[in-house]
């Protein structure tokens, strides 16, 4: 099939942290704070990102669902120290989109609610959803804690960025063919070398302050030439998010 032959990969975290600290793919470690990054444990194992949207929900990728007790830390920078702003929560409740496909990866996005609510402040604040897609050629950023190196991973204990283009549908499509639907879009560099990668999914796409993306899928060697990184679109979720965050 044409996404094994791609080598696509959802971009999860395997179980282990570099003890180097080096950069997400063209990225550099972000300037504190980034308020709304979450990062999603299996027990006492960093394994997606995910992006706080109020006091009691966080946002991350559908294909981030775990089997067993979800814990989220907010507030987290250094995977490597006790960060005096972390605050540590349990998932109450985890709601994967109704029509999300592994198959495909159509529709790979998931809401947590939180057991307790977060204290919001200067290090710990939800980020607004876009309304409408971002313009092709803006510059955003993804965070996260993924692999810096590809295809041999190297995990950093700081919280990296990196700045991407959006790419038209049209490029998109080029890139991908038909495994890119309408509810995905595409950010990356023409020449390669800036990349989200295995680690990152679930993580925030934020342009001028606002979440358009959550980080989805891509090549198993990230940050290629042509090959830009694959998002889930927030602007086409805005209502179930509202639907499902209001029935609690």
């Amino acid at each position: 099939m044409a996404m094994e032959l791609l080598n696509i990969v959802l971009l999860l975290v395997p179980a282990v942290i570099a003890q180097t600290d080096t950069r997400v793919i063209g990225g550099y470690p972000c300037e504190r704070p980034q308020p709304w990054q979450a990062a999603i444990y299996d027990l006492n194992r960093l394994y997606c990102g995910g992006v706080l949207i109020n006091k009691d929900w966080v946002l991350t990728a559908a294909h981030c669902r775990l089997p067993g007790t979800t814990n989220i830390r907010l507030g987290e920078y250094n995977l490597r120290k006790v960060d005096e702003t972390e605050q540590l929560r349990v998932a109450a409740k985890i709601i994967p989109h109704p029509n999300y496909d592994p198959a495909t990866k159509d529709n790979d996005i998931m809401l947590i609610k939180l057991a307790t609510s977060a204290q919001l402040n200067n290090n710990v604040h939800p980020i607004a959803l876009a309304s409408s897609a971002a313009q092709p050629g803006a510059i955003c950023q993804v965070s996260g804690w993924g692999t810096t190196t590809s295809p041999q991973p190297s995990f950093p204990a700081l919280l990296q960025c990196a700045d991407l283009r959006i790419l038209s549908a049209s490029e998109c499509r080029q890139a991908y063919s038909s495994l890119v639907t309408d509810n995905m879009l595409c950010a990356g560099a023409r020449q390669g070398g800036i990349d989200s990668c295995q680690g990152d999914s679930g993580g925030p796409l934020v342009c001028s302050g606002i979440l358009q993306g959550i980080v989805s899928w891509g090549l198993e060697e990230c940050a290629q030439r042509n090959k830009p990184g694959v998002y889930t679109k927030v602007s086409k979720y805005i209502s179930w998010i509202q639907q499902t965050v209001r029935g609690g």
